[in-house]
């Protein structure tokens, strides 16, 4: 892939990381992070977790969540200590839920937007207890 395309400092996504994070550091905000953000995927945590310790200011949007294969476990790295920096995305496995089995039965077509509801706060339950995320207040 491009993004692992070697260069005489190492692969070019780390130069592109690089460059984020300066961007976020010029206009990191009270909270700690920039305006600018990273999109980094949820079915490569360990490039994840290393992204994330190269962009401590840089704002996550983390694709890859449920239907692409990508766990809370997976996205843990992606939070700060207090719960911050990431946006988890999971599309597919939200939108499409009605057609999970775990849901078919329970749902079915004609009521798929009870199985929406079920999917997200199944999501929520787990990012809450498998990431920092869990540790966030109304407050923050």
């Amino acid at each position: 892939m491009l993004q692992d395309q070697p260069l005489a400092d190492g692969p070019l996504y780390r130069r592109v990381a690089n460059f984020v994070e300066e961007q976020a550091e010029l206009t990191r905000g009270e909270r700690g992070y920039g305006i600018v953000g990273a999109v980094v995927g949820a079915t490569y945590p360990q490039q994840l977790a290393e992204l994330r310790t190269a962009m401590p200011q840089t704002w996550f949007l983390v694709p890859g969540f449920g239907s692409q294969g990508g766990t809370a476990p997976d996205v843990a790295p992606a939070f700060d200590q207090r719960g911050l920096g990431a946006v988890v995305n999971s599309s597919r496995g939200i939108i499409f839920a009605h057609r999970r089995a775990e849901f078919r039965e329970r749902f079915g077509e004609d009521r798929w937007q009870g199985a929406v509801e079920a999917a997200t706060r199944e999501m929520i339950a787990q990012l809450r207890a498998e990431t920092s995320a869990g540790n966030l207040r109304a407050s923050e």
